[in-house]
């Protein structure tokens, strides 16, 4: 088997697995972070929270990954980065951390939150399934130009 094709399997078998995993870690790492501010200062509102923890999973999957990923790890990672966000966004309504203000400046953060997660996990599942690498991932391993030749035959 050549390298290439282990590299094929390894991106669809473990490194997806790892993919998954490390992605997770990231969402929940974030989720846990903004909840950490929200306890600290109860009355801001810290709106990027869950959006992160949301779109954190499938972004950091596609990163990983190198390439697009397929429609269960994607599907995989969108729900899953949902749920982390949801979670954390559960703890600080059931602990009273969300005083502070709406942007709109009527109607409920948790209102404003679940609109912000849900745009989130729409926007990291368009990344995570891309074929077109973003500006914000790294560069994809491809062909490599062509080295110029010498000048005069010298080296």
């Amino acid at each position: 088997m050549s390298v290439s094709g282990q590299l094929e399997g390894m991106s669809t078998g473990k490194r997806g697995m790892c993919g998954q995993a490390a992605a997770a870690a990231i969402s929940a790492a974030l989720a846990l972070a903004w909840l950490g501010l929200s306890w600290w200062h109860p009355a801001v509102t810290y709106h990027f929270g869950p959006p992160l923890a949301a779109a954190a999973w499938p972004v950091a999957l596609r990163a990983r990954l190198h390439r697009p990923a397929g429609p269960k790890a994607t599907a995989t990672a969108v729900i899953g980065g949902l749920l982390v966000a949801v979670a954390a966004l559960t703890g600080a309504v059931v602990a009273h951390l969300l005083q502070g203000p709406t942007f709109a400046g009527w109607g409920n953060v948790p209102a404003e939150e679940i609109i912000l997660t849900a745009c989130a996990a729409a926007w990291g599942w368009r990344v995570a399934a891309r074929r077109r690498r973003a500006w914000f991932l790294p560069a994809e391993g491809g062909p490599q130009p062509r080295a110029v030749p010498p000048i005069n035959g010298s080296d």
